[in-house]
């Protein structure tokens, strides 16, 4: 894991085993969504909204209310 040969950074997963090694690691963990927050908290990206709609066109799962969850964190408007 490239999380743990570096420290300060956080693993990239979205798999249930994954996040579980991670957590027994002590590494700090983040799926898709997260690391989209991340980037827009950071200034990396300028909105979460269309990158997340990206990712659901191409066929992951996004529920309707974690939707707004995510743009009401990402602090963008429905």
């Amino acid at each position: 894991m490239i999380a743990y040969a570096h420290p300060g950074s956080v693993a990239g997963l979205d798999d249930m085993q994954g996040r579980q090694v991670a957590e027994a690691l002590g590494l700090p963990a983040a799926g898709t969504l997260g690391l989209l927050l991340r980037a827009k908290r950071a200034g990396l990206v300028p909105a979460v909204r269309p990158l997340m709609d990206a990712v659901v066109v191409e066929g992951f799962h996004v529920s309707p209310e974690l939707y707004r969850v995510m743009l009401d964190l990402a602090d963008e408007a429905l």
